[in-house]
């Protein structure tokens, strides 16, 4: 652990300057670094054909990504009004009811309640900081402020007066890295009192600057339309030092393009930056800029391609200004392609197909081997798309299902644990087809996706199929075989969307006699038999060590891999179906899974486990109408959501709402533009959140452990103190990702278990 400074107040100096910047990213080639450029000169990324560049596709407008980004000027700034606080609160996953918005002169001010707020961020350098706000004292006269525990000074308030009280300096630099601000409020809190209004806090750095300090607070920063030389951009307005910082992911296309210029009879100088935890920050592009009355724009096009799929934190700097200068970044965008990706063509017929109780590493083509047994899963590995990096948004099954069936995280459909239900107001795939003439048809052989979790209502044809039924454990697929040939034979131009969620891997297993007998050890008495094997394994699972022997184990990936062999047989039926009825070419056809808990022994066919990224990991294989990418794997990630946008796009429909998600077809064609958000899955208050090859898991209200995949696979070691930058950026996204769809609470519903669900659960293994 990094060794931290006394932090002795001194006499505070005059109001401070700084250039404090953050982010991470991968290795950059052919980048130069901010010591090592001129003044004045350029990278050699920056555009400077003779040639203007082909209209691009405007992926992310940056102005409308600043709620989110640090605002920089003379040290960081939280504006209490524009979502600064936003994942801010010491790692937890909301903003405290005692903070409510208030208005003062028509601007957005924070009513504090808390007796205590805890803020942390990140210091990108060792320096000396003082703590100053502006502020309204109502019951509390001042606030004690500290940093890691250790005091900074008092913030002194006056009662109905606006007043920016501030902390003295410290005598010695604090530490880089991250940081966690506590205010602690005096007073004593009536009835319908608060402590105090907040306008902004800000961890300022001393200066020699003798202006009065200007905060860069939103509605500062943004210039609708400001024009030069009657050419107007909505642009991003610093004062010089200042700077905007912004997380993303770039892929192989992305491109940032913006106008430079200054307002104001002054000159000044531009820069654009990438930044990185341990390293020199990158400079892209340096530009000065002229102001007065003939003050026109300077265009960029800056190429990203050498960070693609890297996390990086994009900086758009004001270095220099004369006073009352402002450096002005016209309508930034991370721009994409020149055309957009292509979506997935129309599809007459879709079919998904999610298999239980599969791991990725034991089928083709991840397992890297032959799969003789599954025999259509490695025709559809070298025939149809795979994609790599598929995630799950949640370790429970029914969960998972329901972001396939909703398009919509487990946070906003409310199925977030294994004994809550899929409410009925929430709009299916089937439901949306059937509205729109689809035929449709459900078919489940797992219990989580019964009429019991809400599954089924909005489908025009349901099946359930419990595991105590006796019928073959392929009859969820062997009766949409059966639907789809019966439909077509009905009517031959029917529009189909089939959804099967099939037992896999899951036991109880059938095995016939034959075959069990062939499987060693000859005189096997452990107590791993196929009909039962569910409530075994679930008595097992509770028992704090494990009881398996190695021939229990062995007969378990035995049984396991000959009732997935059987699914396979079903799944090459099904497609035989498509082929003979003429609609393979125009089919949308899909297997995912839903959890990859198999037979591991980590899993053992368990649900609600921890959120680990081998948990985590689903396979995907997608057949695109038209054989479109064929045979292609695929890197980049997707999730389960993007399942059901595909499917609704390629049938010509759409939710009503903004669909969330990925086009698998977009994905596919490597032309997706910049990764704004990254990959959350979660499960009450643990998350799970990938970005690229990093991946930031915790609780709520704890300090997270951050895992770079890339050079720790088994995340042994926590990386967010030497990657700090990257950790605050991770957890930042996760919780305004969450707070954008967490439905109420009230709105869970609980499953109906009655004594059928209860009997056909327990045969099943669950809980």
């Amino acid at each position: 652990m990094r060794a931290r400074v006394t932090l002795t107040p001194r006499p505070s100096p005059a109001p401070a300057l700084l250039a404090a910047a953050a982010a991470l990213l991968s290795g950059c080639t052919g980048c130069e670094t901010g010591r090592d450029v001129p003044a004045g000169a350029a990278a050699p990324s920056a555009s400077a054909a003779a040639e203007a560049p082909p209209p691009a596709r405007e992926v992310v407008h940056l102005v409308d990504e600043l709620p989110g980004c640090d605002l920089e000027h003379r040290g960081l700034l939280f504006d209490t009004g524009a979502g600064a606080f936003v994942g801010r609160f010491a790692w937890q996953g909301f903003v405290p009811a005692g903070i409510q918005p208030v208005e003062h002169n028509g601007a957005t001010w924070a009513r504090i309640s808390e007796r205590r707020i805890k803020l942390t961020f990140v210091l990108p350098s060792a320096s000396p900081i003082f703590v100053s706000a502006r502020a309204v004292g109502l019951a509390s006269r001042y606030a004690t402020v500290s940093l890691d525990d250790q005091p900074l000074g008092t913030l002194r308030f006056q009662r109905d007066q606006i007043r920016i009280p501030s902390t003295p300096t410290t005598t010695l630099p604090a530490d880089p890295g991250l940081h966690t601000l506590t205010i602690r409020f005096s007073g004593r809190l009536r009835a319908g009192e608060s402590f105090a209004d907040v306008d902004w806090i800000r961890v300022g750095i001393p200066d020699d600057d003798p202006s009065t300090y200007g905060p860069p607070t939103l509605r500062d920063v943004v210039a609708p339309a400001a024009a030069l030389s009657g050419v107007p951009h909505r642009s991003i307005a610093l004062r010089a030092p200042g700077a905007v910082r912004c997380a993303f992911r770039p892929s192989r296309v992305t491109r940032l393009r913006t106008s430079v210029g200054v307002m104001g009879a002054t000159e000044g100088d531009a820069e654009i930056r990438v930044l990185r935890d341990g390293h020199e920050p990158l400079v892209l592009h340096r530009a000065h800029v002229e102001g007065g009355d003939k003050a026109t724009w300077t265009d960029l096009d800056l190429p990203l391609a050498q960070f693609a799929g890297s996390l990086i934190t994009l900086e758009l700097r004001a270095e220099t200004a004369a006073r009352g200068g402002l450096v002005l970044f016209g309508d930034p965008v991370l721009a994409g392609a020149p055309e957009p990706p292509p979506s997935v063509p129309p599809a007459r017929a879709v079919v998904i197909v999610a298999l239980n109780g599969v791991e990725r590493p034991d089928l083709p083509p991840w397992s890297g081997r032959p799969e003789p047994n599954l025999a259509t899963l490695s025709e559809l590995a070298s025939s149809a798309t795979t994609f790599d990096h598929h995630r799950a948004p949640s370790t429970v099954v029914s969960a998972v299902a329901a972001s396939l069936l909703t398009g919509l995280p487990p946070p906003a459909h409310t199925v977030t644990d294994a004994g809550a239900r899929l409410p009925a107001r929430m709009t299916t795939l089937g439901a949306i087809a059937s509205d729109s003439s689809v035929r449709t048809g459900f078919f489940t052989g797992v219990p989580s996706t019964f009429r019991a979790f809400g599954f089924g209502p909005g489908w025009s044809r349901v099946l359930e199929h419990p595991p105590t039924s006796g019928d073959p454990a392929t009859t969820p697929i062997d009766a949409a075989t059966s639907w789809i040939s019966e439909t077509v034979r009905q009517d031959a131009g029917a529009r189909l969307l089939a959804f099967v969620h099939a037992r896999g891997g899951h036991p109880p297993w059938e095995v016939r006699p034959k075959e069990l007998n062939a499987l060693k050890p000859a005189e096997y008495a452990g107590p791993i038999e196929p009909r039962r094997a569910g409530q075994i394994l679930a008595k097992l699972r509770n028992r704090r060590r494990s009881v398996l022997s190695p021939d229990d184990r062995d007969r378990i990936r035995d049984l396991s891999n000959i009732a997935l062999a059987g699914q396979d047989r079903a799944i090459g039926n099904l497609i035989g179906t498509l082929k003979a009825a003429g609609l393979w070419d125009e089919t949308l056809f899909i297997v995912t899974g839903d959890l990859s808990s198999g037979r591991s022994d980590g899993a053992l066919y368990a649900e609600g486990l921890d959120l680990q990224e081998p948990f985590l990991a689903l396979p995907l294989y997608v057949h695109f109408p038209g054989d479109l990418y064929a045979g292609q794997r695929v890197a980049a990630p997707t999730e389960i959501i993007d399942v059901a946008r595909t499917a609704v796009a390629a049938l010509g429909l759409s939710f009503a709402r903004k669909p969330l998600g990925k086009d698998l077809a977009a994905v596919a064609s490597g032309l997706e533009g910049v990764e704004r958000d990254p990959q959350v899955a979660a499960l009450g208050d643990r998350y799970s959140t990938r970005w690229g090859n990093l991946v930031l898991s915790g609780r709520l209200g704890v300090p997270p452990f951050l895992c770079d995949l890339d050079v720790d696979p088994t995340c042994a070691f926590n990386r967010r103190d030497v990657m700090p930058l990257a950790a605050m950026a991770l957890f930042r996204r996760t919780v305004a990702l969450d707070l954008s769809v967490r439905a109420p609470s009230e709105q869970r519903e609980p499953a109906t278990i009655d004594t059928e669900t209860a009997a056909v659960l327990n045969v099943w293994g669950a809980h």
